[in-house]
């Protein structure tokens, strides 16, 4: 691998990162400054969310009960345009400060040669998330 796949790599886990740093400061603005205007959103099992706009709505959606969000990493790396992300989705709900939810998810980021984010999948329990006071993640 030469130096400007090495590049390539690190610039899109960047992007990523700060993509995920936007949910945990509750930035919806800073999650789509790093998306394309016709960037797809599915999270597993349900329907795909399509367009940059109907993405922001959905987050700014969650921003809501959400008092807190922290998005723990435990593994990121990339392999040309991909990013694949094992994190913890932490979540507090009632402003307590403490953490009601703890989420497994495995992230699949797909990137545009200029590193925007153009395919993000989701995979996770979604049962475990709604039973644990998770909002209806459908527009």
């Amino acid at each position: 691998m030469g130096n400007q796949e090495n590049w390539k790599i690190a610039r899109n886990e960047g992007v990523v990162r700060a993509f995920l740093k936007g949910w945990d400061n509750r930035d919806v603005e800073a999650c789509m400054a790093v998306v394309t205007d016709d960037m797809c959103y599915l999270n597993q099992p349900l329907e795909a969310i399509r367009g940059k706009a109907n993405v922001r709505k959905m987050i700014a959606s969650i921003f809501v009960p959400a008092k807190k969000v922290e998005f723990k990493l435990v593994n990121v790396f990339g392999h040309e345009n991909k990013v694949i992300t094992e994190r913890v989705d932490q979540w507090d709900w009632n402003g307590s400060g403490t953490w009601q939810m703890a989420l497994k998810v495995c992230g699949m980021f797909e990137l545009t040669d200029d590193g925007k984010i153009y395919e993000w999948r989701e995979y996770y329990d979604n049962e475990y998330w709604t039973k644990m006071g998770g909002p209806s993640l459908e527009l």
